[in-house]
């Protein structure tokens, strides 16, 4: 018969204590000795046959049964990061090889207009954006560009701070904003923006590639290709005589 709590004596009380903290000394005993002697069951596969676990569906299980089961779980969940880790390098790869094609197309522009046209052609398509633009600061283009502006002397930027980022900077953009470096895009919801600084002898710009998915240039986004983007593009303006008088 159970003897109620209040009915119990210190000498009971002290016997379970010392029971259970010789249950959890015979619990380590038993795991250290396992650890020390992997092939146990090996050659007592009689104690590994008679050993039932209780299953999720609460019906006794036999140790092997949970080895599968665990084993499986763990299959699954390696399965899974090797399957994220194959995606995540095809679309390395991918990036890799729309940069490399972005450089190559800038080393060989020879003027103005063309490496406008590269940046339509290999940014923008190339890279799944839907806008690009270079704003110059204190630089008046010689001509109509669609992706190359200035930003005369003593003017505002269209953005605050515009030209004050040392490293890309990815984020959603609400739709004042988007339209500010992008006016003729007509966007009435949240877009994304990765903002790229182009740095290099008198030359103080940013690159600005805008996309109408929010999600497109997220802030946990990977920056080395933006930066890379970045140094290649400041080198090839700077080559074709944009930079401040």
């Amino acid at each position: 018969m159970t003897v109620p709590d209040r009915e119990r004596s210190p000498g009971t009380a002290t016997q379970e204590m010392a029971q259970a903290d010789a249950t959890a000394l015979g619990e380590e005993a038993v795991a250290a000795f396992l650890a020390e002697h992997p092939d146990f069951f090996v050659h007592r596969p009689d104690v590994l046959s008679d050993m039932e676990l209780p299953a999720n569906s609460g019906d006794a299980i036999s140790l092997l049964e949970r080895q599968v089961i665990a084993l499986r779980g763990r299959n699954k969940s390696l399965r899974e990061q090797l399957t994220t880790l194959l995606e995540n390098a095809e679309a390395n790869d991918r990036v890799f090889s729309r940069t490399t094609t972005f450089t190559l197309a800038l080393m060989d522009a020879p003027d103005l207009p063309s490496l406008d046209g590269v940046l339509a052609r290999c940014l923008i398509d190339g890279f799944d954006a839907d806008h690009a633009t270079c704003f110059i600061e204190g630089w008046e283009p010689p001509a109509s560009l669609d992706h190359l502006t200035g930003v005369p002397p003593g003017e505002p930027p269209p953005l605050p701070q515009l030209f004050d980022h040392a490293l890309p900077l990815c984020a959603a953009h609400r739709p004042e904003e988007y339209e500010a470096l992008f006016p003729a895009s007509a966007l009435d919801a949240v877009g994304s923006i990765a903002i790229v600084p182009l740095r290099a002898d008198r030359l103080n710009g940013t690159l600005a590639i805008g996309s109408w998915d929010p999600q497109r240039f997220s802030p946990d986004m990977g920056k080395v290709f933006l930066l890379y983007i970045g140094d290649v593009l400041s080198r090839a303006l700077v080559r074709l005589g944009v930079r401040r008088p």
